[in-house]
C-alpha cells in the first residue's frame, strides 16, 4: 500500500494483532502504516464514511452492482477523493473472499481478468494491482477536480448515509406491510431481502450526493409521517 501511497488500512475482525510480532515481520519496513491502522468489527462500520466502496471478487454473484476494470475502479476512486469525498478498497479474507452481507456495503464489484483455468489472485496481488492503478489515475482526478472540491453539494454521499437511508426505507416498508399481510413471514422475508437488493443496486447505481441524499430521505419521511397541520387549516 505505501508504495503508491495508500496510508489508510482498515481492518475488520482480523485473525491476528496488527501490531504483534509477525504482523510487522510481513509489513517489511511499513510497520507505520500498521501503527495507523484502525480495527472495526464489521465491514458496514469501517466504510461508514466512505462515498466510494469498490469490492474485489472473482467470483459472480447474484447483485445487480456495476462491474469494473481494476482501471475504471481505480478512475472512479480518484474522481471520489479528488472531490473530497473518500473511496475504500474492499477486499476479503485470503481463503473465503467477501461474503453476500459484505458486498452490500459497495457500490460497485471489481474484478481483475485472469486465466479461467486459474483465475484465483492471492490478496497481496489484488491490493498490489489496485493500489498501482489508483496511483497512475490520482494526478489527473485532481486536476479534473479542482472547480468542484470544495462545493459541499458535490460530495457524493458517504456509506453509512446511503445505509441509513436504506435501513429507513425498509423499516417504513414493513411498516407498511409493502411485504405482505403477514400469513407467512419466511415469504415475506424472502420478498423483503430480493425487494431490498433491488433498490439497493438502484440507489447505489445512482451514485447520489450526500445532500440528494438527505432530499430523498427527508421526502420519504414526509411522505410516511407527514406533518399534522395547525388547527383551523
Amino acid at each position: 500500500m505505501l508504495n503508491f501511497g495508500l496510508c489508510d488500512l482498515r481492518l475488520v475482525d482480523p485473525a491476528c494483532d496488527p501490531m504483534g510480532d509477525e504482523a510487522i515481520a510481513r509489513a517489511c519496513g511499513a510497520t507505520p502504516l500498521l501503527q495507523r491502522s484502525r480495527t472495526y468489527g464489521t465491514v458496514r462500520e469501517a466504510v461508514e464514511d466512505c462515498g466510494v466502496v469498490l469490492a474485489t471478487t472473482a467470483r459472480s454473484r447474484e447483485m445487480a452492482l456495476p462491474v469494473l476494470s481494476a482501471r475504471d475502479a481505480a478512475e472512479r476512486a480518484a474522481a471520489s477523493c479528488s472531490s473530497g469525498g473518500r473511496a475504500a478498497l474492499l477486499f476479503g479474507c485470503e481463503k473465503n473472499g467477501l461474503s453476500q452481507a459484505e458486498l452490500r456495503s459497495a457500490n460497485a464489484i471489481v474484478t481483475i481478468p485472469t486465466d479461467p483455468l486459474f483465475s484465483s489472485l492471492n490478496l497481496a496481488q489484488a491490493v498490489l494491482l489496485l493500489a498501482y492503478e489508483c496511483q497512475l489515475s490520482r494526478a489527473a482526478a485532481e486536476d479534473a477536480a479542482r472547480p468542484t472540491a470544495d462545493d459541499p453539494a458535490a460530495k457524493p454521499a458517504t456509506a453509512g448515509q446511503l445505509a441509513s437511508l436504506l435501513d429507513f426505507w425498509d423499516a417504513s416498508l414493513w411498516r407498511a406491510r409493502f411485504f405482505g399481510g403477514g400469513a407467512d413471514e419466511a415469504q415475506e422475508r424472502l420478498r423483503a431481502g430480493a425487494a431490498m437488493d433491488k433498490l439497493r443496486a438502484l440507489v447505489l447505481r445512482a451514485a447520489p450526493t450526500a445532500a440528494e441524499a438527505r432530499l430523498l430521505r427527508g421526502a420519504l419521511q414526509a411522505l410516511i409521517e407527514p406533518k399534522t397541520p395547525p388547527p383551523g387549516k
